[in-house]
């Protein structure tokens, strides 16, 4: 395998700790592993910890794809009052499903009122007036607000620690510290021991929760050179594909890039020519 390529074509999964900004981690990778750029996907705060994944090189291309839709969190919360288990649930189902919210002060984006969807929202454990919660919701979702929020029908209430947990389909058990990447590229540049690097670079095609439609070389070569895909270069595609769905397109075992389908998969099969997938991203190079 070509490390230099893969370095430099790549996704690590870091776990931030607590105080650095999410920027300044990246920056730290950029610097260790001496590639051209780096981006991560879903910007934390200096105070929460948890997956923060980091392209490298020519991956940070892929970063809207890699971020995804869903993210997962466990967070501390503190109420100014005993709650019973009883009216600690009452709460926490008032912010379950489709729940509107405003970015908190301490936010860089525009304090607009926005939805958001909360697929799960559970307590773990609780100590007193302190209690430790599971969170699943959409990006874009500020569980700082959830917690703040909950005190408007408590008497109050404010968060005192999160962690996410993960990133899409990423989770924390793939990710490592700033010092198991530093020892990695050690071993690698130092000793010329490539192991450990291998084991924690992930091409950024892996990360990518899209269905696959296979196309043909000659469509390949042509979307390489600036073509939309037409219906006759598709080769095969999955038969729950959507309208207007993101998907990876391969050709063989070769990663292409990313596209956007015109028609559900059913019609695309029909269909004998025409575009039939709008190029997003192309990733291969020629």
């Amino acid at each position: 395998m070509d490390v230099e390529a893969l370095l430099n074509n790549s996704v690590v999964i870091i776990d931030k700790p607590r105080g650095p900004t999410s920027h300044e981690v990246s920056s730290w990778v950029k610097k260790l592993s001496g590639v051209s750029r780096t981006g991560h996907a879903g910007t934390l705060d200096p105070n929460v910890s948890g997956v923060l994944p980091i392209a490298l090189g020519r991956a940070t291309k892929l970063l809207r794809y890699i971020a995804g839709k869903r993210k997962a969190y466990v967070c501390i919360v503190r109420f100014k009052n005993d709650l019973s288990d009883a009216q600690l649930e009452n709460i926490f189902s008032k912010f379950r499903g489709m729940i509107t919210q405003t970015p908190p002060k301490i936010s860089a984006v525009k304090k607009v009122a926005r939805r958001r969807f909360v697929y799960d929202l559970r307590v773990l454990e609780r100590e007193g007036k302190k209690v430790l919660f599971y969170a699943d919701v959409d990006a874009g979702t500020y569980i700082r607000t959830i917690c703040s929020d909950m005190g408007k029908f408590t008497g109050g209430s404010r968060m005192e620690e999160l962690r996410r947990v993960s990133v899409w389909n990423i989770s924390e058990k793939d990710a490592i510290t700033l010092q198991d990447f530093s020892d990695a590229i050690y071993a690698y540049k130092e000793k010329g021991n490539p192991s450990l690097l291998l084991k924690i670079l992930h091409p950024p095609q892996d990360l990518i929760d899209a269905k696959r439609i296979q196309i043909r070389p000659s469509a390949a070569e042509a979307i390489m050179h600036g073509a939309q895909l037409t219906a006759p270069g598709v080769e095969s595609l999955d038969d729950s594909i959507k309208k207007e769905e993101i998907v990876k397109l391969y050709c063989g075992d070769r990663f292409i890039g990313m596209g956007k389908t015109i028609f559900p998969a059913r019609k695309i099969k029909e269909r004998t020519h025409g575009y039939v997938v709008n190029i997003e991203r192309i990733h291969a190079s020629r």
